[in-house]
């Protein structure tokens, strides 16, 4: 998407190691060891389509997810746009919908997992919090039958019936292009990643150094993974700035990151960055109107959810699925951001939505 290209919601919804406290950030200074990284990929993409028919059964159905936990605003409307679809669109065969939130922990995930198979559904829906520790857990419930769908991140296994996502590689690599051309091919740049394991992490970050590799004179002043909390972010990019003042770009992996990261300048009194790497949540634009931040963002990947929903339904009717399923990103600027925000709705709202209005209100409204 180009910036003085015209979007309207409708067109945008289809398309160091260093411990801060006790807070979990993990902030990696250049020159300071890094936590070891998964590489990217870390399992084969299996293509084509699959043959559920082993799965196909009579509905109504018990659909479980287990969930990474409704920590923000992406979370939440992910989660939403599962509750919409069993509980709203498909209430006629979905018998009942167990979620559980294992809030990033994969221990706490991989017994989620084997309760709600020990509850008998009929089909398992994961948004996995770590790519290799949950391996054996999706591995067992393939093995006993239950067809298990990935919800945005990866398993190290190709033993699963379907996966949806977003190509995170490229959104990394994309945004942080065009900051780097921002910055007119030098500066130095801070980067807040979410978690430490995620796939979803790991490829947004190995689009971004790939980007910035081809800028001789960009720097990496650190990275932070900070759980996609503005909070954390906040605290991060306050070491950032103490430890290099000289920080003049900025890669926030997500827009409640960005808050963060523009709090933080604004606390120290410094220009505003732009930010490569922002996303369509009211809170984010919001803020980014007030202050002039100029960035670029992409759509928020959390409507997913509707697809992945869908894809358990086909499945569990014996419909053939794609193994692997893109769900599609575009870029916004702070251009677009009049056309986007919603005053009427509260910071949680995110543009690029497939709810409907009355879910919106219900969940958003002031």
């Amino acid at each position: 998407m180009k910036r003085n290209q015209s979007l309207n919601r409708r067109e945008f919804v289809k398309g160091s190691l260093i411990a801060l406290g006790a807070t979990g950030i993990t902030l990696i200074l250049p020159g300071c060891a890094a936590p070891q990284e998964p590489a990217v990929p870390t399992a084969p993409v299996s293509a084509g389509m699959i043959d559920t028919t082993p799965f196909k059964k009579d509905p109504p159905w018990i659909i479980g997810r287990a969930g990474a936990g409704d920590t923000n605003e992406w979370m939440v409307s992910f989660s939403a746009h599962f509750q919409w679809k069993f509980t709203e669109v498909y209430k006629d065969q979905v018998k009942e919908y167990l979620e559980a939130a294992s809030n990033w922990d994969p221990t706490k995930q991989i017994s989620d997992m084997e309760d709600l198979l020990a509850k008998k559904v009929d089909l398992l829906i994961v948004d996995p919090v770590n790519e290799a520790a949950i391996v054996g857990a999706v591995e067992n419930a393939m093995a006993a039958g239950i067809p298990v769908v990935l919800a945005s991140t990866r398993v190290q296994t190709d033993k699963y019936a379907s996966w949806v996502t977003t190509d995170n590689v490229r959104t990394g690599f994309i945004v942080t292009d065009w900051l780097c051309k921002e910055l007119g091919g030098k500066g130095k740049i801070a980067i807040t990643m979410g978690a430490p394991g995620s796939s979803y992490a790991a490829e947004w970050l190995a689009g971004t150094r790939q980007a910035m590799s081809q800028y001789p004179e960009i720097t990496e002043a650190g990275l932070a993974y900070c759980y996609w909390a503005a909070s954390e972010a906040k605290k991060a990019m306050e070491a950032f700035l103490q430890a290099d003042p000289d920080i003049n770009g900025v890669c926030p992996g997500g827009g409640q990151m960005g808050i963060g990261v523009i709090q933080a300048f604004l606390d120290a009194g410094k220009p505003l960055p732009p930010v490569g790497g922002a996303d369509d949540g009211n809170g984010w634009m919001k803020l980014a109107k007030e202050e002039g931040v100029k960035f670029i963002g992409s759509t928020s990947g959390s409507p997913m959810a509707a697809t992945v929903a869908d894809i358990a339904v086909q499945i569990l009717q014996g419909q053939p699925v794609p193994k692997y399923v893109e769900y599609p990103t575009e870029y916004i600027y702070e251009t677009d951001v009049d056309k986007l925000v919603r005053p009427d709705l509260n910071d949680n709202y995110i543009a690029s939505t497939l709810l409907p209005e009355e879910w919106i209100n219900k969940l958003y409204k002031l």
